[in-house]
């Protein structure tokens, strides 16, 4: 038998992919070509904030994000892993870590967005959000929180990650750079000129 936080997560999933599918098909049948949105919120209200802000930022002059505002001061970026090319930076105490990356889209849309928000079988999600193109996810890995992201881009042929694990006692200082990854990631959609990342 599952573990009801497991169903839970399971049906928040086929709610959320359904929102999808609908107002996908919505705006096809009125020929309506702007991205429609789709939020799902279990809990933590501090995560409505964090898109809320980058949508009004949407309405401004994008200036792309530079790295080395995205990860946090002290922060060391980490010998690369043999089957992995993405940046992984860690804190100076080792308790926490942030890893920027690409994988190639060669699975559809809702496989990527599911293994996204479902990384690891021992996590309780407490918010999951996206539209058709970029899903988000926020919550607890035992006794630490993490926050994932993925925006598909160029053209649909790259997903591009940020995540962030870290300890609740250390929310405040890394929800800035969480909101300044989140929106470099919808900065980074052109960004297509390097070598797409190995899966992890």
């Amino acid at each position: 038998m599952e573990r009801p936080s497991l169903v839970i997560q399971k049906v928040l999933l086929v709610i959320l992919l359904s929102l999808l599918a609908v107002q996908t098909a919505d705006a096809r049948k009125r020929r309506h070509h702007r991205v429609l949105e789709s939020d799902v919120f279990i809990a933590d209200p501090d995560w409505r904030s964090l898109e809320r802000s980058r949508k009004k930022s949407d309405r401004r002059k994008v200036i792309p994000i530079p790295l080395a505002a995205i990860v946090p001061h002290g922060w060391q970026l980490q010998p690369p892993a043999a089957n992995w090319q993405g940046k992984r930076f860690k804190s100076p105490d080792g308790a926490a870590w942030l890893a920027i990356y690409k994988e190639p889209a060669d699975v559809p849309v809702a496989d990527h967005m599911k293994s996204v928000l479902f990384a690891d079988e021992g996590e309780t999600l407490t918010h999951i959000q996206g539209e058709r193109s970029w899903i988000a996810a926020a919550g607890f890995k035992g006794s630490r929180m993490f926050y994932r992201k993925a925006i598909l881009a160029c053209g649909g042929r790259v997903w591009h990650h940020v995540a962030f694990e870290y300890p609740p006692e250390t929310k405040a200082r890394v929800d800035r750079f969480i909101l300044l990854a989140s929106e470099g990631l919808h900065d980074s959609q052109t960004d297509c000129d390097e070598a797409v990342a190995e899966r992890r």
